[in-house]
């Protein structure tokens, strides 16, 4: 059998090039396989923790509180007539949330990445207040309530006026990012030191109310 001049030709220089790469010690250009790790749909990593409380985020703000006092009568406005005793207090305050670690947290696949479930957020009450520097101001009128009684009720109130805005949305939602960071990286190193590290991205959902 006769083949073309052109094929003959071809074979000759590939085969000439062969020769050459393997006698100047260069490998001939080959294909390599391996397994291509994919996350497993049916994938749970259950991760016990040691229990306790973890700190996730801290918010720090600086909050005003007024509260004023006036008189009350049956028949006329008081109020208008004798004016208000008015205090205002303006203190540096630190707000520190965490999670109970007393619970069983599960990372579940969801596409290429995993999702952990954790439980809700929760405020530490009292909130931390700067005390050094907390600000007292009252203004009156000398037919209004004493200034002294004012101020203290105006210190009564403070403690759960914070408190209440601890758990406001708003605060919630400023402190989430950093508690979700924080929740990530705790994990990644509780896994680590049970032998399960995972390198695919871990996104963290906090748990709504008190679940």
């Amino acid at each position: 059998m006769k083949y073309p001049k052109a094929v003959v030709t071809l074979a000759v220089v590939v085969v000439a090039g062969l020769a050459v790469l393997t006698f100047s010690g260069l490998r001939v250009p080959g294909t390599q396989q391996e397994q291509w790790h994919l996350l497993d749909p049916a994938q749970v990593i259950v991760l016990r923790t040691p229990g306790g409380l973890l700190e996730v985020a801290t918010l720090s703000r600086v909050e005003e509180f007024g509260w004023q006092t006036t008189y009350t009568c049956p028949l006329i406005d008081c109020a208008t007539l004798f004016g208000a005793t008015v205090t205002r207090v303006r203190v540096p305050v630190h707000y520190t949330y965490r999670i109970p670690l007393a619970q069983t947290w599960e990372l579940r696949v969801q596409g290429q990445d995993y999702v952990l479930t954790v439980p809700a957020v929760r405020p530490a009450l009292p909130p931390a207040i700067e005390a050094a520097k907390l600000e007292i101001e009252t203004k009156d009128a000398w037919t209004s309530p004493g200034a002294q009684l004012n101020v203290q009720s105006t210190l009564r109130q403070l403690g759960p006026e914070l408190e209440r805005r601890a758990t406001l949305p708003a605060y919630l939602q400023t402190q989430e990012p950093l508690a979700a960071r924080t929740v990530e990286e705790f994990a990644r190193k509780w896994m680590r030191e049970q032998g399960k590290a995972v390198n695919a991205k871990v996104r963290v959902v906090f748990r709504s109310g008190g679940a």
